[in-house]
């Protein structure tokens, strides 16, 4: 069965509920901007025509202009929600359903027969520029092209095309791969020329909704060239989907040919020891891989990825290096090299120890960009943060946007993430895990796989890492006091604690109970100096019973009112000892000294949140 035939019917759950759908304008857009357009075609086709020498050649750029058509459908009612794509020919047949099978509303001709091999054509095809996308009622799409408004309609799949030709002079074979990045909502298939390149979101059955809500960033899909892809004159088919419970899509698109000349990610310091280091990084491409690295930039050592054979993923561990060492470094893979980058090994265990908290950037990517920023000014050893990296862990787009952000900083401090809700997914779903992203320190060995509780040592100070998606798991809890313990009886400098969603809050979360209840009295029963965490999106200091926290939540998302125990809000439920709280993008300089630990919340512009805070040790 063709895809033009199976694709374009909308069917509700019961027959009784049936709708009907059409062929409609639809225009899909993204609501956020997504990044600055590198390049209008017009301008792009005439710079690489002038330099096929280029690293980078767009073929087709932003907000080009597309055929497309679309199928639209009544919005179902309230109750009967639940509106997915089907079989045509399966729905039509009624010995294969139940009394309450699915009924065919109407057979669409989107797309035109042939698709995606040939071009759209027919009565339904319109012609518009990206970005597009629908509004709701009279607010402004953010797009070119508006489609529609999902007060009325229910947007059910865009399909698109876009015709290019190579430009004079252009070799396919002169470059590595292609580069296709998409804004889309919320499943996406790509085909070039007929054969699929890119696929995301979307069930097997060519009708079918999109299997999953996703978030607004672009994504890149990397597709390796091989021989007869691209011809002198192309085209790009691109088909759309909202997941099951939302009423339209957006999208905007980009392809270009690239050489393998930089990272797909990193470089990124994991694990850094007082004689070990890992450098993490991917590839566009399966490659070989190695680091140089040295006391100067002369470097003069080396470390082979994966003993040389051919990967993406790259973990390169450093030998031979010694406590406050500065080490000089360099990428190197087939097809490029990084700039010789540096850091310092944390400083012997008599010495100073500085490290930064934050957390809870999100989406906010340009508060992000300034703590990036204004951390790489700092004198520090390392970075703890409080988690929510992301606003979906299971986007991978949300991934690639936030590397891109923070990479300076990842290249040049060791960076210790703690998994926040969000960055398991948007509905605590796990199939994106973050160790899976980073190199994290070594957990215990009964840790479920979603699991991400885990300690380390720097300079002689403990660091416990929980995860407060499993604060129910009571083997976190068993292992938390058999790893304090340890600690204490090797005799630690100090001990801190970071986590997601901590026990004590006057933002919207108000603090979790089960936490406050289960684990803080083990944090204080050892002694633990701070207890940073995040989930609430402020800045909050306090001490109960003899254990000191910090929420830091400032890191970009959008801010949360304090909630209680303030002028003009009502009298907080449970006593948290606050000392200071403030609705405001900071982050945290601690250095622990060899009698006391120094706390310095700073604003984003370095600027004092508050004064300086003395904790004593022990």
């Amino acid at each position: 069965m063709s895809i033009a035939r199976a694709c374009s019917s909308l069917l509700v759950l019961h027959a009784q509920q049936a709708q009907y759908a059409t062929c409609a304008l639809v225009f899909l857009a993204s609501a956020l901007a997504f990044g600055p357009i590198l390049f209008d075609e017009k301008s792009a086709l005439a710079e690489n025509s002038s330099n096929t020498d280029a690293a980078r050649i767009v073929l087709v750029a932003e907000e080009s202009e597309y055929d497309y058509m679309a199928v639209s459908a009544e919005l179902p009612a309230s109750k009967y929600i639940g509106i997915a794509l089907h079989d045509l020919e399966r729905a039509r047949d009624p010995s294969t359903e139940s009394d309450k099978r699915p009924v065919v509303l109407e057979e669409s001709s989107c797309p035109s027969e042939g698709w995606p091999a040939a071009a759209l054509h027919g009565p339904s095809l319109r012609t518009g520029n990206a970005p597009m996308a629908t509004s709701t009622g009279s607010g402004d799409c953010k797009c070119k092209t508006k489609l529609g408004d999902t007060r009325s309609k229910r947007l059910a799949a865009l399909y698109v095309n876009r015709k290019f030709s190579l430009p004079t002079g252009v070799v396919p074979k002169d470059y590595d791969f292609l580069s296709l990045r998409i804004a889309y909502r919320d499943g996406v298939k790509a085909y070039l020329n007929g054969q699929l390149i890119a696929s995301r979101n979307m069930q097997n059955t060519p009708a079918s909704a999109s299997d999953r809500v996703r978030g607004p960033e672009w994504e890149e899909f990397i597709l390796p060239l091989p021989g007869g892809l691209l011809t002198k004159t192309n085209l790009l088919s691109i088909e759309l989907r909202p997941a099951r419970l939302r009423n339209g899509v957006r999208f905007d698109a980009e392809l270009s040919l690239q050489k393998a000349s930089a990272l797909a990610r990193g470089p990124l310091l994991q694990q850094v020891r007082e004689t070990s280091a890992i450098v993490s990084f991917d590839t566009h491409l399966p490659v070989a891989a190695k680091v140089l690295y040295g006391t100067s930039a002369q470097l003069g050592k080396q470390a082979l990825s994966a003993g040389a054979s051919l990967a993406r993923h790259h973990q390169v561990k450093l030998t031979g290096l010694s406590p406050g060492q500065v080490v000089h470094y360099q990428v190197v893979f087939a097809g490029g090299a990084t700039e010789v980058l540096r850091f310092h090994v944390p400083p012997p265990r008599e010495k100073v120890l500085h490290f930064a908290v934050y957390g809870d950037m999100r989406g906010g990517h340009r508060i992000h960009a300034q703590i990036v920023s204004a951390l790489q000014a700092e004198l520090i050893d390392f970075v703890i943060v409080t988690g929510d990296l992301v606003l979906r862990g299971s986007d991978e787009a949300d991934w690639q946007r936030f590397f891109a952000v923070a990479q300076p900083l990842l290249a040049r401090l060791p960076f210790y993430p703690v998994a926040g809700n969000h960055d398991r997914g948007s509905s605590g779903d796990e199939a994106r895990r973050m160790k899976e992203i980073f190199v994290m320190w070594p957990g215990p060995t009964n840790r479920p796989a979603g699991g991400h509780w885990h300690s380390f040592e720097q300079s002689g100070v403990h660091f416990v890492m929980l995860d407060s998606n499993h604060y129910r798991n009571s083997d976190q809890l068993a292992w938390l006091e058999k790893d304090l313990k340890s600690a204490r009886k090797r005799g630690v400098r100090a001990i801190f604690a970071a986590v997601h969603a901590g026990p004590y809050s006057r933002g919207l979360h108000r603090g979790n109970s089960y936490a406050e209840e289960h684990y803080a009295p083990l944090l204080r029963k050892y002694g633990v100096s701070i207890l940073f965490s995040g989930h609430d999106h402020l800045y909050q200091r306090g001490e109960v019973a003899g254990l000191p926290y910090m929420v830091s939540g400032g890191g970009g998302a959008p801010l949360y009112s304090v909630r209680c125990g303030i002028k003009g809000k009502p009298r907080c439920k449970k006593r948290d000892g606050m000392q200071h709280v403030a609705k405001e993008y900071h982050y945290i300089l601690i250095s622990v000294f060899p009698k006391f630990v120094r706390a310095c919340p700073k604003r984003i512009d370095r600027t004092p949140l508050e004064a300086c805070i003395r904790y004593k040790l022990d």
